[in-house]
């Protein structure tokens, strides 16, 4: 992708004002925001290139750094950020019940804070200006049903589940949850973490085909990466099934075009990120910002993947160009994850 370029030149500026320790002061025109998210994923990347697009159309010194789901590491991030100064912090949370100190921290040095992606748990939730993020139930009854029905309500299923406590994997798993309970004649043979990893999930497939051989009639994956993974172990095995994931991202686009995925659901991180971006923004101008704008994630199977795959894949800088246009329409209008 071109915004590439655009996106490296920007984030050595970042890093080097991270790394010097300075200061950064309130300027109601080019306010700063800190950034701190768990993991680098690939949904995560795509992410950042749309708060970047944001962050640049609203004059903001964006200042992001990774955790690398580290809870220490992020802990560390948020008060380095408070020491700076900086004017709001966006959090994407390592850990959704960890965070309490650093945001009471926050709010005490007058510095608002807004969690994206992951929601926070307990009293931090309620000291948020605002929580940005999917509607994760939805998406893991999403993906569910679409196995369920790929495997006409009947068999046996694993469930690869993101890293325990996110509130990914507690809201996809309960919705899955909430799905196959409806199936009687559905066993759930398996259900463990594969850590929104690609490798991880690739030797845990394998040990279920070793341990369940042709009793896994679907594979229900958390994330798209973990769908890959999976996908890539059967491959070796010379294994078909349905397999469903979340996030739309490239690869999982493909392979729903290849038909190895019957479905993902499209989590835009460009949008998501970009909007929590934009209501930090909004917010220090005194603007009105929603409480809670929770994205309901879009179905995507053989039917409509061309349309995302162009808008997403083909033509991304034309669709960044238009974000930070249709980020402040949708917060207009309520429909959060129109596209």
């Amino acid at each position: 992708m071109k915004s590439w370029k655009s996106l490296a030149a920007l984030l050595l500026g970042t890093a080097t004002a991270l790394g010097s320790g300075g200061m950064a002061y309130a300027d109601k025109a080019h306010p700063v925001i800190g950034f701190t998210v768990y993991f680098m994923s690939s949904w995560v990347s795509w992410g950042q290139q749309g708060a970047v697009a944001v962050a640049k159309d609203n004059n903001v010194d964006l200042r992001w750094v990774s955790a690398n789901q580290d809870v220490n590491t992020q802990i560390s991030q948020i008060q380095q950020f408070i020491n700076q100064k900086v004017d709001t912090i966006i959090v994407a949370a390592v850990n959704s019940s960890t965070l309490g100190p650093q945001i009471e921290a926050a709010k005490a040095a007058g510095i608002p804070v807004v969690a994206t992606n992951m929601v926070l748990f307990g009293k931090e939730a309620e000291d948020l200006v605002s929580y940005v993020g999917p509607d994760d139930v939805g998406a893991g009854e999403q993906e569910a049903q679409h196995v369920m029905d790929a495997i006409g309500g009947k068999g046996g299923v694993v469930v690869m589940q993101g890293s325990i406590g996110y509130s990914a994997e507690v809201d996809r798993t309960q919705g899955i949850k909430n799905v196959l309970k409806k199936y009687p004649n559905v066993k759930l043979l398996a259900m463990q973490p594969g850590n929104w990893d690609r490798s991880q999930s690739y030797n845990l497939m394998q040990d279920w085909m070793s341990r369940y051989g042709t009793e896994i009639s679907g594979l229900i994956a958390e994330n798209d990466d973990m769908a890959i993974g999976a996908i890539q172990a059967m491959k070796d095995k010379g294994v078909t099934i349905p397999v469903s994931g979340i996030d739309a991202i490239k690869d999982g686009l493909r392979a729903v075009k290849n038909k190895t995925m019957v479905e993902t659901n499209l989590q835009d991180a460009a949008i998501e990120l970009g909007m929590a971006v934009q209501v930090a923004v909004d917010s220090l101008n005194g603007k009105p910002v929603p409480k809670q704008a929770l994205l309901k994630m879009l179905e995507v199977t053989s039917g409509n993947v061309d349309h995302y795959y162009d808008q997403l894949y083909v033509h991304p800088d034309d669709f960044l160009a238009g974000l930070p246009t249709l980020v402040r329409k949708n917060l207009v209008s309520g429909d959060y994850s129109f596209q």
